[in-house]
């Protein structure tokens, strides 16, 4: 009896010390919005390209997902894609639409990364959370497939769908990076070749027909009303934040603060040479 009531407090116990893993989103989704998940390189790039120019977004969160790792941060989310989650308003655009804007902000032939940023947390990948959503994934795959372009060259896709696991959100420095530290993000930006390299594979006309804040885009062409979640045409509403396009800094502001402080610690190394000059000039 003893062994018995022994051996139950013991698996108990074992019970508490294990790690415990979600099952669900650490961001929570106003009950009649919807959200996507996807990974698109550097997810602060994924903020902006949602929020500034997709319809029917409420906010988009930068994150970590596709892993297995509870609790992930910055510095250590191994196994995690550099992820996107987006809420959106399903009476004001659907997730086939924001799939598009998705493929139109990658590298789809970069399997190793997105533009400037390497390794495998930034790879590009659609998730989808049920059969439905992997259907209109997979047809959206399938209609890039098809467009095959001259520039593309042959190259195959290099975008997995893959089932959606929990989202974890990033830090807060992360959050709306694109808002906060313009200067240094569009600085960013346009070293990483993001923009030019967009233009490249997809080409100027469609990089600018989904870029545009005041129209949104089906298939290259920038319409005012789009088909909602539930087929019913609507009038298209972006950039709900109001941001207007921001300008790269000449350089990064941790570059401006260290060229600042060496050139504080020059002149005042430079006025205690005079001081100790002046000094010894009197002195003598």
């Amino acid at each position: 009896m003893l062994f018995s009531l022994y051996t139950a407090m013991h698996v108990m116990f074992s019970l508490l010390l294990m790690p415990i893993t979600s099952t669900a989103d650490d961001y929570i989704v106003t009950s009649n919005h919807k959200s996507l998940v996807v990974a698109m390189g550097c997810f602060w790039c994924g903020e902006e390209s949602f929020e500034r120019y997709a319809p029917g977004v409420i906010e988009a969160v930068s994150g970590y997902s596709g892993g297995s790792l509870a609790n992930p941060t910055y510095y250590n989310h191994n196994g995690h894609f550099e992820s996107v989650l987006v809420e959106y308003d399903p009476n004001k655009t659907s997730y086939e639409i924001l799939l598009s804007y998705t493929w139109r902000n990658i590298d789809p032939f970069d399997g190793t990364g997105q533009f400037c940023d390497r390794g495998n947390a930034y790879r590009p990948a659609i998730f989808y959370a049920d059969e439905e959503e992997r259907l209109v994934a997979e047809s959206t795959l399938a209609d890039v497939e098809d467009l095959n372009l001259t520039s593309w060259q042959g190259n195959g896709l290099m975008v997995p769908i893959l089932e959606r696991k929990p989202f974890w959100t990033a830090e807060d420095y992360h959050q709306e990076y694109y808002q906060k530290n313009p200067g240094d993000y569009n600085y960013y930006k346009k070293a990483c070749g993001r923009s030019e390299r967009l233009k490249e594979v997809w080409g100027e006309e469609a990089y600018s027909c989904y870029h545009n804040v005041t129209t949104s885009c089906v298939n290259n062409t920038a319409v005012d009303t789009i088909e909602n979640s539930n087929g019913t045409t609507v009038k298209v509403e972006a950039n709900v934040k109001n941001v207007s396009e921001g300008k790269a800094a000449v350089l990064p502001s941790k570059y401006v603060f260290g060229i600042t402080a060496l050139i504080a610690f020059v002149c005042l190394f430079s006025c205690c040479i005079l001081i100790k000059k002046k000094f010894l000039k009197s002195k003598f």
